[in-house]
């Protein structure tokens, strides 16, 4: 129980890195994505690259370009994995059953 909990605020924080708000995300996807990261041991910064994989078409010009230069960042320091970069770079979520956004 803690592991989940230390791991969904560790994931939150990576997502506010790259420009992200998490209580813009689908509760039920957030969950989604925590029980993956787990389940795949992902670190939450290479979890936040999925997410972030399935939410980019959604985002304006100015925050691509910032969470561009975060992953460039995370990338260079070794903070993610390299298979783990190419397979957020694929977009594979296709087995994640919610929405990425609320509803509005």
């Amino acid at each position: 129980m803690f592991k989940k909990f230390r791991y969904r605020l560790k994931l939150n924080a990576a997502l506010r890195e790259l420009e992200i708000q998490p209580s813009t995300l689908n509760p039920a996807f957030r969950d989604e994505v925590v029980a993956m990261g787990l389940r795949e041991h992902l670190a939450p910064r290479e979890a936040a690259m999925e997410v972030l994989s399935v939410v980019y078409p959604g985002l304006n010009l100015v925050d691509r370009l910032a969470t561009l230069a975060v992953i460039r960042q995370w990338r260079r320091s070794a903070r993610v994995r390299e298979s783990r970069f190419q397979r957020a770079l694929s977009g594979n979520l296709s087995d994640l059953q919610s929405t990425a956004f609320r509803d509005k």
